[in-house]
């Protein structure tokens, strides 16, 4: 691809990246949280989300400052949920042993890197990761070296084709699984992929209008600098993409917040509603008609007496009554409820009281639908990875493992179960079914790979028969030709 058509191409996804950014934006500022009012008119958070009472308006600072501190926002708590039990623990080959790519994942610290790949694909629906090799400017690229490198969609704007449609260049339906091209952009920076080239294109101004990379005065060609272009020579895209679902329709991108925005608007709501509730009518009032305190110390000794009496046969004294919150403390339960059935979480996730005192059963049980809704997550997750460990193979040039479509990533169990009745249902299966040990020790509640390569290399060094037969063979001298008797 020329310089020219690169930034062309460049110039056509920061418009696709503009239409996804207005969606993205929001479901970001959906789990930002606003800063908190310290007392004062110009702290007051600009973005007032929770509930309409914009900063300019004439309502009382008592009341700006309630609707500030109303945010009760759950969703970062849905994301953890979620994202703390989706942890790759291993990856295995058809042959059931550890595949040789998984090399790279740990030589690119993805056990911690692939926290932020999954909560961005939860939390906008997908996700990227580029894998490329060692990128040298003039040279071919080598296998020697693999780089992973995830992305969240607020990064990367990746455009694919449709199946269905016949591609003259390779004499057949284009495959989505690849992207056609990509663009990642970092501050001034944009990385442009296609199938043989990353393209380094600069960029000297950035929009700071609404209409953002739509707008086209940013569009003109001489804010673009072209830098450079690296062959990496793979044959097709290097992005694979990551989806919390793999829908027919179209290119539907949900994630598991956006179902909830309106749920966690109502909750807030609620929650303003009973502080202004509480601080303006939480105790009872009494009020006097037809009577004015002359001074402040006649003011306080009225507040002080028991019973009041005035001369004046006008004079109405009365009480209004306080405002019961246990109403507003329901619907917020209600609120919790809603959100639990919709997201598919467990009561006692979003802290609803009513839910203490279970037993491990139990609480096994109301962890069932999360449970279901990880697993049907979990296996678009692992597809996806499962295409990110071939492409590496395939960088590397080990072409078994590029072409081991039966291989599959591990995840780490966390769900929820009695330890002692785990460990008793593995002994039992090893006793009356046969099951391997070292096999039964993968399904250990808490036991990681690296746990489990440690016990089984313990039991092999303390098994005398294993080390009989790996011990080196001793020759027999009468077998040699050096058993000559030296005094004939």
């Amino acid at each position: 691809m020329k310089s020219r058509d690169a930034v062309d191409l460049a110039q056509n996804l920061l418009q696709v990246r503009a239409f996804e950014a207005r969606r993205l934006d929001a479901l970001n500022a959906a789990l930002s949280p606003t800063m908190p009012f310290t007392g004062t008119e110009k702290d007051i958070p600009v973005q007032q989300s929770v509930c309409s009472v914009p900063v300019d308006s004439d309502a009382r600072p008592a009341v700006k400052r309630m609707a500030a501190r109303s945010e009760t926002n759950f969703l970062p708590l849905v994301l953890d949920t979620f994202s703390q039990v989706m942890k790759v623990d291993n990856y295995l080959s058809s042959d059931g042993k550890d595949a040789g790519p998984w090399k790279w994942w740990q030589r690119n610290q993805m056990d911690a890197r692939q926290t932020g790949l999954h909560r961005s694909a939860l939390h906008y629906g997908v996700a990227y990761a580029a894998v490329l090799p060692a990128l040298t400017p003039g040279q071919e690229a080598t296998g020697a070296e693999v780089f992973w490198n995830p992305a969240s969609p607020r990064q990367m704007t990746a455009v694919y084709g449709e199946r269905m449609v016949w591609d003259p260049k390779v004499g057949g339906p284009i495959d989505d699984d690849w992207p056609l091209h990509a663009l990642e952009i970092n501050g001034n920076m944009i990385r442009l992929y296609d199938e043989q080239d990353v393209h380094f294109i600069g960029v000297k101004s950035q929009p700071h209008s609404t209409l953002g990379w739509t707008d086209p005065s940013y569009l003109r060609a001489e804010n673009f600098s072209y830098i450079e272009s690296r062959h990496h020579g793979i044959g097709v895209c290097p992005i694979v993409r990551y989806r919390d679902r793999v829908l027919l329709d179209g290119e539907e991108q949900l994630g598991i917040i956006e179902p909830l925005l309106a749920v966690q608007a109502r909750i807030n709501e609620t929650t303003f509603g009973m502080l202004v509730a509480q601080y303006f009518a939480a105790f009872k009032q009494r009020y006097i008609i037809g009577w004015t305190a002359k001074s402040e110390e006649t003011a306080l000794k009225m507040k002080a007496n028991n019973v009041w009496t005035f001369a004046d046969n006008d004079v109405k004294v009365g009480e209004l009554n306080e405002t019961d919150l246990t109403r507003y403390i329901e619907s917020k339960d209600s609120g919790l409820l809603d959100m639990s059935a919709i997201g598919q979480l467990p009561p006692h996730a979003l802290g609803l009281t009513k839910v203490s005192n279970i037993s491990d059963t139990t609480l096994a049980a109301l962890e069932a639908a999360k449970e279901r809704k990880s697993d049907e997550i979990t296996t678009s997750f692992g597809e996806s990875h499962e295409q990110a460990f071939r492409l590496a193979a395939f960088i590397e040039g080990d072409t078994a493992a590029a072409s081991d479509f039966a291989s599959e990533v591990k995840w780490r169990d966390a769900s929820a179960r009695s330890y002692a009745a785990t460990v008793d249902a593995l002994g039992k299966l090893g006793q009356m079914l046969g099951v391997p040990d070292e096999f039964l020790w993968e399904f250990i509640p808490g036991w990681t790979r690296e746990t489990v390569n440690r016990a089984k290399q313990m039991r092999a060094d303390t098994d005398p028969l294993a080390q009989v037969y790996e011990a080196p063979a001793v020759p027999d001298v009468a077998m040699t030709g050096d058993n000559t008797d030296n005094g004939q």
